[in-house]
């Protein structure tokens, strides 16, 4: 093992130019002479020069440049623990031999960094003779490596295309991306334009041939044969040329956004989907509006029954809802009183109202109790389809007795104002219209007296997210009390409405309201 300290007279003090020219090479270099044995073979390497990268490199010992600068040689393996391995030691006697430089020769320097911890990092030697002197550069591998792999990970190469001798040199990413393997440095443009799809290659050749024309730089989507399916790149290509002179290449950056371009023409489909659904839904919305407008009544009207009617309708933020009522006088002197609300919003939710409210009105005519009349709508909705369900009060009014009969089929109860005091009706509760095909509904008889106001709703007037539907009605009856001395009963049913209602109304709600004047 040689002393890290060698004959002096192998460390003669250079000519102060040679030491300038290599401290204006951008890499980390030093000059060194061979220490041979007697047989001449090589034992290590005397360090000469050290240039300026080389003397700032964290890796690098600091004695380094301050042992060549004083004249006296330093021992490479002793300055590189590590450094001397078998085929670094039968490289540099290839080049001793042949004069032929010798690169990418991988090393691993070992030794203590400027805040004296244990470090290594991998680089690559290059080594040229330099008369009987050897000259060594190194690129750290870390660097090249982490090129290579934002190439990979990235899907990135780059070209530059010499039109003087006509080479094509190519980086490893853009190698891959032509389907070559990463140590591929050179390809001819024939090998590279043939990967060139047919359908993409006359707007490619254009853009091409506006570059070298005009020397403007390009930026062009085109497609590449690939592994499977071919791939969409973006190439991105300038000319090289010195000054105002003639041409004498390019370079070109080539990236495969074959997934970026596939989730791009997705989320463009998911887009125009969507407004396509936005559209139905506005089309939708205006047709069902229309529709609940037309079929909708907006008055309620009795006469000569000694019966005020008065009916708001208060419609969903947004939406269109099923909600529907009846008032009409019928042959037998007695009248048809109704509300109801079906499932859901929409056109399905018009269509199943306008089908029970038209039905109503017509079994209404046969005279039967309301208990049929229940019965029948609700056989009407199961035989419409399993989504047909519905809520409703149905009532016939007896003027001569003063009676109210009612079925109650899954609805909120009707409320009663007498005396100034609301209270909620005791209901026989039934199911929803089209739940069970087969329903025996149970009806409520209540008598009513001169100056008793009855308040039919449906649930979109009570019902919240947040609160418990027995505040709700509450609520109610408490909203009709505060404005019981109303003498307009229309005024009243407005302003109930107002006080129940939220800033936004989750569904669509009506109050219908009959006052007894005898």
């Amino acid at each position: 093992m040689p002393d890290a300290a060698l004959d002096p007279d192998l460390a003669r003090p250079p000519d102060q130019d040679l030491h300038r020219l290599l401290d204006a090479v951008p890499q980390a270099s030093l000059l060194a002479e061979p220490v041979r044995d007697g047989d001449g073979t090589v034992l290590d390497l005397a360090v000469v020069i050290v240039n300026e990268s080389a003397a700032r490199h964290p890796y690098h010992p600091e004695q380094l440049a301050g042992r060549a600068a004083d004249g006296h040689g330093l021992s490479l393996r002793e300055a590189y623990p590590g450094l001397w391995t078998e085929p670094v030691a039968a490289a540099v006697a290839e080049v001793l031999r042949t004069g032929h430089a010798a690169r990418d020769l991988a090393v691993r320097w070992e030794g203590a960094g400027p805040d004296g911890s244990a470090r290594s990092r991998r680089e690559r030697l290059t080594v040229h003779r330099l008369g009987r002197r050897l000259l060594l550069l190194w690129t750290d591998d870390r660097t090249e490596e982490v090129a290579r792999a934002a190439q990979r990970i990235a899907r990135v190469g780059w070209a530059e295309w010499n039109l003087r001798d006509g080479r094509l040199d190519v980086s490893p990413g853009l190698a891959v991306l032509l389907g070559r393997t990463p140590d591929t440095e050179t390809m001819t443009t024939h090998q590279v334009l043939g990967r060139v799809t047919e359908t993409a290659r006359p707007a490619l050749y254009r853009e091409l041939d506006r570059l070298f024309s005009t020397g403007a730089d390009i930026d062009v989507l085109t497609e590449l044969y690939g592994v499977g399916r071919p791939r969409r790149i973006r190439l991105v290509a300038e000319v090289v040329r010195d000054e105002d002179g003639p041409i004498e290449g390019l370079r070109a950056v080539l990236q495969d956004v074959t997934e970026l371009y596939e989730s791009q023409r997705r989320l463009r489909e998911q887009q125009e989907e969507t407004e396509r659904q936005a559209r139905r839904a506005d089309a939708e919305h205006s047709v069902v509006q229309r529709l609940q407008d037309a079929l909708q009544p907006r008055s309620a009207t009795l006469v000569g029954l000694g019966v005020t009617s008065a009916v708001a309708y208060r419609p969903a933020e947004g939406r269109v809802g099923g909600d529907w009522f009846k008032v009409r006088q019928l042959p037998d002197g007695r009248a048809l009183l109704a509300v109801g609300d079906a499932r859901g919003h929409g056109l399905d939710a018009v269509a199943l109202m306008s089908m029970l409210r038209h039905a109503l009105a017509g079994l209404a005519f046969t005279g039967a109790l309301v208990e049929s009349l229940g019965g029948w709508l609700n056989r009407i909705a199961c035989d419409d389809s399993d989504e047909s369900t519905a809520t409703a009060i149905v009532s016939r009014y007896y003027p001569d007795r003063h009676l109210l009969r009612w079925i109650c089929a899954g609805h909120p109860p009707p409320v009663l104002l007498r005396d100034g005091r609301a209270s909620l009706l005791p209901a026989e509760l039934g199911p929803p219209f089209g739940v069970l095909p087969v329903v025996a509904y149970r009806a409520v008889e209540t008598h009513v007296r001169a100056g008793d106001t009855v308040f039919f709703y449906t649930d979109g007037l009570i019902e919240r997210r947040d609160q418990d539907i027995d505040v709700r009605l509450d609520a109610l009856c408490a909203a009709v009390e505060a404005h019981a001395a109303e003498p307009v009963l229309q005024t009243l049913v407005d302003v109930v409405v107002r006080d129940m209602s939220g800033p936004l109304s989750e569904d669509d709600a009506t109050l219908l309201a009959f006052r007894f004047d005898r």
